[in-house]
C-alpha cells in the first residue's frame, strides 16, 4: 500500500494508546477474555476506543485527538470506569505493567483478524511473545518535515522515556533485573529500534517506496519502529513506554513527551545527522536495565550522568512549553518520580520483598489500577 500523504495535524495535540492485562482470579494468570469486554463494550464509549492487541490477553484503550492531558485524562476515566464495570460483571482484572510476571507465551490466543493472521504467519512464535503492554503516544505535527524532525529529536529522549514507564521487572516466573525486560522481547523481530536515518519527508516517502516495493512490508503499521511517522494520522509515534501501573502516570509520561514536542519544533536546538544514532542503542539498554539510575552517555561529548539527573535538566528546559499546553501537572509529577527515585519496577520489587507471590503482584497491580477511580 502507497505511503498516504502527511494529513496535517494541529501541533501538539496528543493521542495515548494503552495496551493493558486481563488476568482472571484467583490465580491470576492472563485471561483470553478481551474479546467478550469489548463486544459488551461496543456502543457504552462516547469518547475514544476500546479494542483487540495482539492476543486475547491484551486490551488496548486509546484516547481520541486531544489538545492537552486534561482532556486525555477525562477520556480515559470514562473508558476506565466502562471497563472496570464490565470486567468485574465477568470476574475479571484489569491492570497495567509492562510483563505480566509468569504468563506463558504457549497458551496465548491471538486475536481473529486479518492483519494478525499475517503477522502470524509472518513471524511464528514471537507474535505470541510479544504478549507484553505498551503505551504509545501520537504528538500531531503540521507536516511531513515536522515529523521527521521531531522523529529525531524525540529520539534523543527514548531512554528517559523508558526509565519513567519502565514497569517489566519480572516475567516468565522470575526477577530479570531489568527495569523493562518488555523491550527485549522486540529485539529478534527485524524491524526493532531507531527508523533508517533520513533528512527530510522526501527522503522518508522514497525510503518507505523501496521497503513496500520489495514486498517486505504492506502499509507503515508494519513497520514497529521505537518512534514512527504515522502520515495517515498526521503524528508522531513514540512507542518506547512500558504500560505504567497508573493512568496518572501514563498521563505525566505523555504530557512530558508533549512538552519536549513543543520545545523541539519551536527552539530547533538540535541539527539531527545520522551520526546521532551511535549509541543510541547503549543509552537505550541502559534506560531498560537500570531505568532512572541508568547512565546516559552523550554521544558527542562524551559526558555522562545518569537518566534521571537528565530528566531534571529537561523540566527546565520545558517549562514554558508545557505551561502553554496546561501540562504544569504532568511535570510535577515527573519531577517527583524522579526526586524520589519512583518507578513502578521498583514499587514491584518493594511488593515482592515482603514474601508475596507473583499472583499476589498481579493482584495488586489491579488494585493500584483501580484505584484513582
Amino acid at each position: 500500500m502507497p505511503l498516504k500523504p502527511f494529513n496535517a495535524s494541529d501541533p501538539f495535540t496528543l493521542g495515548i494508546e494503552l495496551e493493558l492485562q486481563v488476568a482472571s482470579p484467583p490465580g491470576y494468570n492472563l485471561s483470553q477474555d478481551s474479546s467478550t469486554l469489548i463486544s459488551e463494550l461496543e456502543g457504552k464509549i462516547s469518547a475514544g476506543e476500546v479494542k483487540h492487541d495482539i492476543t486475547e490477553s491484551m486490551l488496548e484503550i486509546a484516547t481520541g485527538v486531544c489538545k492537552d492531558i486534561n482532556q486525555a485524562s477525562a477520556q480515559f476515566a470514562a473508558l476506565q470506569r466502562e471497563i472496570l464495570t464490565c470486567a468485574q460483571r465477568h470476574h475479571l482484572v484489569i491492570s497495567g505493567g509492562g510483563t505480566h510476571p509468569f504468563q506463558k507465551w504457549q497458551r496465548q490466543e491471538v486475536c481473529s483478524s486479518e492483519r494478525y493472521a499475517r503477522t502470524l504467519e509472518l513471524f511464528g512464535y514471537l507474535i505470541k511473545q510479544a504478549t507484553v503492554f505498551g503505551q504509545h503516544v501520537h504528538v500531531g505535527c503540521r507536516t511531513g518535515e515536522e515529523a521527521i524532525y521531531l522523529l529525531h529529536g524525540l529520539s534523543r529522549f527514548v531512554p528517559h522515556f523508558v526509565a519513567l514507564s519502565a514497569s517489566s521487572p519480572y516475567m516468565q516466573g522470575s526477577d530479570t533485573g531489568f527495569a523493562s525486560s518488555r523491550l527485549n522481547i522486540f529485539s529478534a523481530f527485524p524491524d526493532n529500534g531507531p527508523a533508517p536515518f533520513v533528512e527530510n519527508w522526501t527522503q522518508f516517502e522514497k525510503m518507505y517506496a523501496r521497503l513496500e516495493g520489495t514486498g517486505v512490508v504492506e502499509s507503515i503499521k508494519d513497520l514497529h519502529w521505537d518512534i514512527r511517522p504515522s502520515p495517515g494520522f498526521g503524528t508522531v509515534e513514540v512507542r518506547v513506554m512500558d504500560t505504567p501501573l497508573s493512568l496518572s502516570r501514563a498521563i505525566n509520561i505523555a504530557g512530558f513527551i508533549q512538552a519536549i514536542a513543543h520545545w523541539l519544533l519551536e527552539e530547533r536546538p538540535f541539527k539531527p545527522k545520522a551520526e546521532d544514532y551511535l549509541i543510541y542503542r547503549f543509552n537505550r539498554f541502559s534506560a531498560c536495565r537500570y531505568g532512572l539510575e541508568g547512565t546516559l552517555t552523550d554521544v558527542g561529548t562524551g559526558e555522562q550522568r545518569t537518566i534521571g539527573e537528565d530528566i531534571l535538566r529537561m523540566l527546565d528546559k520545558v517549562e514554558r512549553y508545557a505551561a502553554t499546553l496546561n501540562g504544569q501537572s504532568a511535570l510535577e509529577g515527573i519531577h517527583r518520580y524522579v526526586r524520589n527515585n519512583d518507578s513502578d519496577a521498583r514499587s514491584m520489587r518493594e511488593f515482592m520483598s515482603d514474601g508475596m507471590s507473583l499472583s499476589e503482584l498481579v493482584r495488586h497491580n489491579g488494585e493500584i489500577w483501580a484505584a484513582e477511580l
